[in-house]
Order: structure tokens, then sequence, then C-alpha cells
């Protein structure tokens, strides 16, 4: 008994086998993963072994996502100046999808980043359109119009259709096709390469007062578009990339990891190796470079606070933000540059709430706790006040944003799906409030609820619940698998 006890405490001594470890992936997954943390590695540079270096905190970095328990790691950036730098988001893999897509991820498990980049569409979205003719680019401040019967008509992204005011009388749905989706993305393919250089004349390629048309020649469509006001909408190109457009006409590009989506809003999104940590202020300072780096690289930066520094002329103005990073080695936390905004001196608004749609309460409990055999309902039956809000890519498609916590996929305006989830923007709702939600709504807010009013046809595996019959489909997941865990996210597809 003894001699077991103490080879069971030498194996439990062992060091963690690096196959055991969450792997560091070289190619993105094909569907869009949830991210569930975050991790900043820091350690200074020796003249000799850096490569050592890199693979020890690659290997620092497996050991931490192991103890997260997730299933891998995306590499986002990795900086060597006089310390190494890298930072990584810890990932889950979408349930019974784990392929990996052939999009290469910015720095694989040997540290190198890829050569060429592939932009992050479908194949459905790479068809020829060759019939589509791009416009010449616009000079700054001045705007090259291109004609009716040149352009990809997208009258759903305009801000003229996409007002605060729409009602379900005038209703327009925001979905677009996946052919208009691939038309679009063609187009900006066709433009050439992606510029992610930021300067005070520009940003991505885009200057103030560029319109939309041009913006979706240059970028393509946008992951997502939100209504912030009756003339200003919000373009989303990856995870935190966005321009405030105000009456069609770009005002504002800023990046920020803090902004209108939170990270259950994120994790709606497509990655994006266009977008998504994936910049350069002047072609010299980059994501994540610390305060000394970027004053070296920038010397005519001026500093408004400790997490802010700006340069600016008579009309427009960059502002560079810093956030404070601890590093897993022990030494004191470091600012690192984490975004910027750019944009015009005239401009001084602030926009910073997604309006949404009015719902009809009653048709929306009806939808997600079908009993019977439902009828089948159009958007502008569940809607009484229509505002458009779209997300072009997740990773299952295209969904109408109607809430902060409901989205739907229509064919023809007949809701086809529909999804509940906890609040996708700012400000970060507790428990409390989400619970007070589901009861106001009537929906069955834990999994023993969930299970009494489905007993018969309800069947669990952990944490996860799934309905099934011959009109629709539930699929539910709660916050652990115990009884009285809470509902997070609901989704009811119409078969």
């Amino acid at each position: 008994m003894n001699k077991l006890l103490v080879l069971m405490l030498l194996i439990l001594s062992l060091p963690v086998s690096a196959k055991s470890l969450p792997p560091i992936l070289n190619f993105l997954p094909s569907c869009a993963p949830i991210i569930v943390d975050g991790i900043y590695i820091e350690k200074k540079l020796t003249d000799s072994a850096n490569n050592k270096l890199i693979a020890s905190s690659f290997q620092l970095i497996r050991e931490k996502a192991k103890e997260k328990r997730v299933d891998a790691i995306i590499i986002t950036n990795l900086i060597q100046t006089d310390k190494l730098i890298i930072t990584a988001d810890l990932i889950d893999f979408c349930d019974d999808d784990e392929s990996l897509s052939s999009m290469s991820t910015a720095y694989n498990q040997l540290s190198r980043r890829p050569i060429t980049f592939e932009r992050s569409v479908t194949p459905s979205q790479k068809k020829p359109a060759t019939s589509i003719t791009i416009p010449k680019p616009e000079p700054e401040l001045a705007i090259a119009r291109v004609q009716p019967e040149q352009a990809v008509q997208a009258p759903t992204r305009t801000v003229n259709t996409a007002r605060a005011g729409t009602s379900s009388k005038n209703f327009k749905p925001a979905l677009m096709t996946q052919l208009e989706l691939a038309k679009l993305a063609a187009k900006a393919n066709e433009a050439g390469k992606l510029s992610t250089n930021i300067t005070l004349s520009g940003a991505y390629g885009i200057n103030i007062n560029n319109s939309t048309e041009y913006v979706l020649n240059i970028l393509g469509p946008a992951s997502a578009v939100f209504t912030l006001s009756a003339d200003t909408t919000a373009w989303l190109y990856g995870r935190d990339l966005w321009l405030i457009i105000e009456n069609d006409k770009v005002q504002k590009i800023t990046y920020k990891e803090h902004s209108l989506l939170n990270y259950t809003g994120k994790n709606f999104i497509l990655y994006d190796e266009d977008f998504d940590n994936n910049w350069l202020i002047d072609d010299k300072a980059g994501f994540r470079d610390n305060v000394p780096n970027v004053r070296a690289k920038l010397n005519y930066l001026k500093q408004k606070s400790k997490a802010e520094y700006t340069v600016s002329n008579q009309k427009n103005l960059l502002k560079l933000d810093f956030s404070e990073f601890s590093s897993y080695n022990g030494k004191e936390p470091d600012l690192l540059l984490s975004g910027f905004t750019f944009y015009s001196r005239d401009y001084d608004r602030d926009e910073n709430q997604i309006q949404y749609s009015d719902i009809d309460n009653n048709l929306l409990n009806n939808l997600l706790v079908p009993v019977s055999k439902p009828k089948p309902l159009k958007i502008q039956d569940l809607v009484t006040h229509y505002v458009p809000n779209v997300i072009n890519y997740s990773d299952d498609g295209s969904w109408e944003v109607l809430s902060k916590h409901i989205q739907v996929k229509h064919v023809d305006n007949t809701i086809k799906q529909i999804k509940l989830s906890e609040s996708i923007n700012y400000p970060v709702e507790s428990d409390e409030d989400f619970m007070r939600f589901l009861k106001q709504m009537n929906i069955p807010e834990t999994k023993q609820a969930m299970m009494d009013k489905y007993a018969s046809s309800a069947t669990f595996w952990l944490e996860k619940m799934t309905v099934t019959n011959n009109d629709y489909e539930i699929r539910a997941e709660f916050t652990t698998e115990d009884d009285d865990a809470m509902l997070i996210s609901l989704e009811v597809e119409y078969l």
C-alpha cells in the first residue's frame, strides 16, 4: 500500500507533458471561437538564445491555458524590443466543430508571422465579381461618387435607410444576402492590399468624410453595423475597429478593446486578421508597444495624461490610448499601446449607445418558449418599432440584432431562428439583472425550470439542453450542469 502511495505521488510530481497542454494554433478555427481569457507575458531579452526565450514563454502560456481549462491558444502579438512581449487569446472551440480554416493565425507556434494574409471570407464569398467596377480612391475631404450603374447596391447600409425612426409600417430588413456580401467582399479584394497604417491623414486607407460607398469598396462589408442615432451608424470591422458614420460620411475611426460591444457581443463576431490587432501608427508603432518605444518611434507626440498621447494638425486629431497590463513574471505592470481614435476637429460628438428595436414581448415569449406548432412570424409582426442592426459575420451566418439580448435570422422576413443571450453591449449587466429580464419575459431562468417545461422531450449533456420535435429545435446553455444553474443562452430553430 505504501509503495502504491509513493508511486502515485511520484506520478503527480512529474512535469506536465507537452501533449496534455492546449495547442498554439497555426490556423484560425473554422468556427469563430469563444474567447475565455487573455494572457500577457513579458520577459527581458538577452544577447543570446532568444529563440529559447520565446519557446519557454510559449510553454508558459500553454501551462497557464491548461489551468484555465481552455481548448487552444491564439497568439495575437509578439513584440521584440528591449524585452519580449507576447499576448494571446485563450479560446474554446465551437461545439462539435474543432476544425481549422486555411487562414493563418497572426503568429504560429514557431513564432513566425505568416508571409501573406487571406481575407476572412467563406468560399461562397470568394466568387469573382468581374462585372463590378471599382471607383478610383477618393482624395481626402472630397467625395468622388460612384455612378449608380457601377455600384453594388447596399441600401440597408446607407444612413438614409438605417434611421432610428423606422417603424414596422415601412419595415425594411437590414440583413444582407450572402450574394450581396460576396459581391462587396470581392469588390474590396480587387481593390488591392489593405493598408493597416494609421496617420493624421487617414486610417486603413479611409479618410474623414469618405462615403460609405467608398468604405465598402476599400474594406468590404463590415462585420457588423449598429444604429447609434437617426443619422449615425457604427460599422465594426473584425472585433475592435469601429467606423462612426454620420449622414453617410466617415467622421471617426477608432480601435478600442472596450467600446460598444462587451465580450459576449464580440464572441459573436468572426476574427479578421486584416483588422484584429493588425495596425501600425505612422508605419512605426504597433499594437501593445510600450510607452518608451512608442515615444522613441513617434517623437512628435504630446502627452495628455499617463495613458493618452496625441498628435494633431489644423484639421484632424489622432489620440493614442495605453492600457496597463500585468506580467506573469511578477514585475510591475507596464503601459502598452492598446488603441487609437482618429477624427476631425469639427466632430466632437461621442456616440456610445446602440439603439434597438421595440419588441412585442408576448410574441417574443411564444417564439423563445414554444409549446405547440407555432404560427410562422415575420419580423414586422415581432417588432413594433424597427431599428436596423446586423451582424454580418458570425460563426453561423448573419443575424438581425433586435435588442441587446435578441438576434434573429429570417428568410423573406419570416423568422427561422431566434437567439437569446446575455447582453451584448456595455454596461455589463449582473447575473441578477439578467435573471430579472428572464423573469419579466416569462422565460424559464434555470435548468430545473427548463426541465419542468420540457420534461418529456428534453435531453441534457452537462450544462446543455436540447429539445427536438417536428416543428422546432431548442438549444439552451446554463452556467453549470447543476439543476439550479442559470440560463445564459437560448436558441430556437424553426424547421
